[in-house]
């Protein structure tokens, strides 16, 4: 039988192997669903749902829910994902915490949140009139100066792939988690002057293997995650950093994914 579950905290930490100390590979926000493929010791190996990504959790951070709610409230209607960070009202614990934009909210009714046995409320959120790439770039801009950080999805520390992939989630579009696999979504971009704001930009190394991603805010500038979130110039070679005076990655290929 399949096991259902949902990161009911902040954020949880999703690593290589069942050890604390073991590399972590990325992190599951608010909200996101998981299944549990196996338990290990106090570990636990799962599944991400949204991107398919495998990895272990601490089973001290499991939060069940029916496989029913996960069909009803992740995939018969879309949940909405938070544009800000927010704090929620934990109505279990009495008690508000903060959440990381980017974090997903399947409301089960009116700014309510019931799934298993948790229940929280959340503060009304604001259409927006904007565009889907005046979007992206406000989603994209609000994480300028997060530190890197490998395998991190949040403003506290993110890596390249984590971006790309946070930013289009706000904007409704899903991406894989590692950029090895993102590359193969989307329109090839074959002529540098076609690029768009929103075209995603991937680099290479000696070997010809996709090691680092960004999004372009047009020909000649791209948002990243490298050492921090930071704007640097773009063209046909690459990334070229002002401080160093050098090209820092050189370009693989482009794609269109909004």
């Amino acid at each position: 039988m399949e096991v259902i579950a949902f990161c009911n905290i902040a954020l949880i930490p999703v690593r290589a192997n069942a050890a604390h100390r073991a590399e972590m590979v990325t992190q599951l926000l608010f909200g996101e669903a998981y299944t549990v493929l196996e338990q290990v010791g106090m570990w636990l190996h799962i599944r991400t749902l949204f991107d398919d990504y495998e990895g272990y959790i601490d089973t001290n951070q499991l939060a069940l829910m029916h496989l029913s709610s996960y069909q009803r409230y992740y995939l018969d209607k879309k949940p909405q994902i938070a544009k800000h960070q927010l704090f929620i009202e934990d109505r279990q614990r009495n008690c508000s915490f903060l959440i990381p934009q980017g974090s997903t909210l399947p409301f089960t009714e009116e700014n309510q949140i019931r799934l298993g046995k948790e229940a929280f409320h959340v503060p009304p959120m604001e259409l927006s009139s904007r565009t889907q790439k005046e979007q992206l770039l406000e989603a994209a801009f609000s994480f300028i100066n997060a530190p890197y950080l490998w395998g991190g999805r949040t403003i506290f520390g993110i890596d390249c792939s984590g971006f790309v992939q946070l930013v289009n989630k706000m904007v409704g579009i899903s991406l894989p988690r590692d950029a090895s696999k993102q590359v193969f979504v989307g329109q090839t971009i074959e002529n540098y002057n076609d690029i768009n704001v929103g075209d995603v930009a991937f680099f290479d190394n000696e070997n010809g293997n996709i090691v680092h991603t960004g999004i372009l805010l047009d020909k000649d500038t791209i948002i990243h995650a490298s050492g921090k979130v930071r704007i640097d110039k773009f063209d046909f070679q690459g990334i070229f950093c002002k401080e160093r005076n050098e090209y820092s990655h050189h370009l693989k290929t482009i794609k269109r994914v909004l």
